[in-house]
């Protein structure tokens, strides 16, 4: 037996188990109301994962499988959604795969204090990512070196014991069939069982970025340069869970680590601190792909069959005139264009310039920046807007906002635009 065919049978097999042929891993049927959205997205996700659609990019002989694990999608999503755009500008021959548990795993995470937020933010981008097709996918039910044939399918002998763990492994056991596949986890114990199953792991460090994952996927084929990926940026985390991202010293080169040519990377921006400004961040870009997704759904053949920039009228709306498709609109012109669907009140500070990046238009400016009541008022509006569109993926995502909110002024923050932890 080899040492892969060892190692599989070792994690799924029990001779003592009979157990009956039965399906796990169902997403509740009647899910919380608090959930109908989180719910729905990860049906869909699942959904998808099961089409026999190829993907838009056919895969080539160097493509590789990039699997991944839910705490990667929880606790280091930033530098995950950073990486995935790097390759896409690029072109990279790579696939990120997530395994059907993880799907399941995010669900479990709805509730939880902290978590909740995170998981939706994860959810709602893997969802946007599988439907373009282009470098994210997920596990089809037949994706598996299981017997059933069905990694949902639970056959005789399995055993329980870290079975989630041990799907994650299947799924890159499976993968890894055809083309290299990595597993990126922050678990110790399920790296170590990939590694002994001959696929190889990749881990967050200290000062992880996309530049890093490029560099240790492609390194020896020598194909890309890595200073075209982003560089590490610290990120808002739950501050309850002591896991709370700051900005720290340079790491030393040495011999086993990725060196950079100073003089040819890509400029660097100032990177905020305050976390304030990184939970506005979050904010920004979590909502702003809900209203953009809901543009897509009321907008129909209006904004998918227009014409766009020089061929629009002199009288059409500016979003019209943008000459971008409705997915690559700012936030004022997707303001502007689902108030002319919908009127709803206006709010001081206005909602789409709350929700603008900072210095990113006028007005605009950074989450520190903002008072408590500018907070409030700006939450408390969109959670109106979610009232008069019926629109339950904002409603949701404010009430598991609403805690990091509180928490963070809450805490003591020194003037100098650096928060206590």
């Amino acid at each position: 037996m080899t040492t892969v065919a060892r190692v599989h049978h070792e994690i799924f097999h029990d001779t003592t188990s009979s157990s009956p042929l039965h399906s796990m891993h169902v997403l509740p049927a009647n899910p919380n109301p608090c959930d109908t959205h989180l719910h729905a997205t990860l049906q869909r996700i699942d959904q998808l994962a099961n089409q026999d659609v190829e993907m838009t990019a056919p895969l080539s002989e160097s493509s590789t499988f990039l699997i991944l694990d839910t705490n990667i999608l929880l606790h280091h999503f930033d530098v995950l959604s950073q990486f995935v755009d790097d390759a896409e500008k690029h072109s990279l021959p790579i696939v990120v795969v997530i395994p059907g548990v993880v799907v399941y795993e995010l669900d479990g995470q709805k509730n939880r204090d902290g978590l909740a937020w995170f998981a939706r933010r994860a959810s709602t981008w893997l969802l946007e990512k599988i439907k373009e097709r282009r470098m994210v996918k997920g596990q089809a039910n037949e994706e598996t070196c299981k017997r059933s044939g069905n990694w949902k399918i639970r056959v005789p002998g399995e055993v329980f014991e870290r079975m989630n763990d041990a799907l994650i492994l299947d799924c890159c056991l499976y993968f890894g069939r055809s083309r290299r596949t990595f597993i990126c986890s922050a678990d110790k114990n399920l790296c170590i069982e990939s590694t002994t199953a001959g696929i190889p792991t990749l881990s967050p460090t200290r000062n992880w970025s996309s530049r890093e994952i490029a560099w240790t996927i492609f390194r020896e084929y020598g194909i890309i340069d890595v200073n075209h990926f982003g560089s590490y940026k610290v990120s808002y985390r739950d501050p309850k869970t002591n896991a709370a991202a700051q900005p720290s010293a340079p790491t030393t080169d040495s011999d086993d680590m990725m060196i950079v040519d100073d003089d040819e990377s890509v400029a660097e921006v100032p990177q905020p601190s305050h976390a304030l400004d990184l939970l506005h961040l979050q904010v920004i870009d979590h909502f702003t792909r809900l209203l953009i997704e809901l543009v897509g759904r009321v907008g129909g053949p209006e904004i998918h069959n227009c014409k766009y920039g020089a061929a629009a009228s002199q009288y059409a709306p500016q979003w019209q005139k943008s000459g971008r498709p409705y997915t690559g609109w700012t936030l004022q012109e997707i303001w502007e264009y689902l108030e002319e669907k919908r009127k709803t009140r206006t709010t001081s500070p206005r909602i789409d310039i709350f929700l603008s990046k900072p210095y990113s238009c006028r007005g605009a400016r950074r989450g520190q920046d903002w008072s408590r009541r500018d907070w409030d008022v700006a939450l408390m509006g969109l959670a109106r807007f979610a009232e008069v569109w019926e629109e339950d993926s904002i409603g949701e995502s404010l009430g598991v906002l609403e805690p990091h909110v509180e928490g963070i002024f809450a805490m003591r923050m020194r003037p100098t635009g650096t928060s206590t932890f």
